[in-house]
């Protein structure tokens, strides 16, 4: 149950933050284009961080 509320967590804030940026008034195209590939890369990298994690705590559990 942890490990899918910090995934919502993390995955709600960078959301809300690509979100937040998208629709602030100075935006232009090209800034809107830079930070939605931004916005993808930090969620390979998140999700790559959580995978690892989750296996980190299985292996602790199975070690018990």
């Amino acid at each position: 149950m942890a490990r899918g509320f910090w995934s919502g967590v993390l995955a709600g804030s960078i959301i809300g933050g690509i979100v937040g940026a998208l629709f602030a008034p100075s935006m232009n195209p090209e800034t809107r284009d830079q930070l939605m590939e931004r916005g993808r890369e930090l969620r390979r990298k998140a999700e790559l961080l959580v995978r690892r994690a989750e296996r980190k705590i299985d292996e602790a559990l199975e070690e018990q």
